[in-house]
């Protein structure tokens, strides 16, 4: 979205430094949970439903989450993820 935003590439470049790994980190704790539930709760004729409403969460989560630009929990989350890998 940041070269259609008009953003440079390097901009674009600095935000996917900055941002994809805590996003990355806390989409892939967030998500097993969400499907584990959905197909050990959920019947089947809503799993399709609640799938979707945690997309559309997801979806401002992520939006919020970019918006944040260099927030210091942005950073410290950061330091604690870079200092496991």
């Amino acid at each position: 979205m940041g070269l259609a935003s008009g953003k440079t590439f390097t901009e674009v470049k600095r935000d996917v430094k900055r941002d994809f790994l805590p996003a990355f980190m806390t989409e892939g704790c967030a998500w097993p949970i969400v499907q584990a539930v959905n197909f050990r709760f959920v019947p089947v004729r809503y799993q399709l439903l609640y799938v979707n409403f945690f997309c559309l969460l997801d979806s401002a989560f992520l939006s919020w989450f970019e918006q944040q630009d260099n927030a210091p929990w942005k950073k410290r989350l950061k330091s604690i993820l870079s200092a496991n890998v």
